[in-house]
């Protein structure tokens, strides 16, 4: 069984600097967690939605995987898929209505709107992720230790269980968001410079749990993609 995910990009617009996010569908309120993201950098949510809406997602999810044209995957290796919507394609194709009412979401403008202290906002794309056991470890970015050039708050909901080994992401804690980090994102060619090495893996934290569960993070938090390395594929 491979690991599925689902998360919506979007962005928060201002003139000196854009900010994106990413958020999730058929969520639970979650205006309560703003304070606990700003603090700590990111947050496991468990039952972020019931587990009804979950099984209807992987199935539709699975579906659009079948369905989707070339022209929207965004990634395709032989280790992930990851599938690339904007609103005007989610009301476009059949397989990828089932996405389009995250985009007007009132739940998740409110708590954007809360987290960026704006209302100028806008989600983009939705995004579906699936992971799965190429054989062998990876040792290029995302799955190496970093923050990324743009910042980012991404919401990350699992369409499938994930225990450790099966990709679920990781991040180091809080005291790593340093102030070299914030000089590092002030330049504007970073190369691999976002690299961040972090020996103690006390100060790492892998999320998982059953379908259903979420990571919400902002990606000034140093974090890594997770790579599926389990008998789960």
């Amino acid at each position: 069984m491979s690991i599925l995910k689902i998360f919506v990009l979007s962005f928060f617009t201002q003139q000196v600097k854009n900010k994106f996010y990413r958020i999730l569908y058929m969520i639970k309120n979650i205006t309560n967690y703003v304070p606990e993201v700003k603090e700590n950098g990111y947050l496991k949510v468990n039952d972020l939605i019931t587990e009804v809406d979950t099984l209807s997602l992987e199935a539709q999810t699975i579906k659009a995987f079948k369905k989707a044209k070339k022209e929207y995957f965004h990634q395709q290796t032989d280790f992930v898929k990851v599938l690339s919507i904007t609103e005007e394609e989610s009301k476009k194709e059949k397989y990828f209505k089932y996405l389009n009412e995250i985009f007007n979401d009132s739940s998740l403008s409110e708590f954007v709107n809360e987290y960026f202290e704006s209302k100028d906002t806008e989600i983009s794309k939705i995004f579906l992720a699936e992971s799965s056991n190429n054989g062998e470890k990876v040792d290029v970015l995302p799955y190496k230790m970093h923050f990324d050039k743009t910042r980012y708050l991404k919401f990350m909901i699992y369409l499938r269980n994930v225990s450790e080994g099966d990709g679920g992401v990781t991040f180091a804690k809080k005291e790593w968001n340093t102030k070299l980090q914030q000089e590092l994102l002030e330049r504007e060619a970073l190369k691999e410079e976002n690299v961040v090495e972090v020996k103690d893996l006390s100060q790492v934290d892998e999320i998982t749990g059953p379908k259903g569960t979420a990571a919400i993070f902002d990606t000034n938090i140093t974090h890594k993609a997770g790579q599926v390395l389990s008998e789960n594929k």
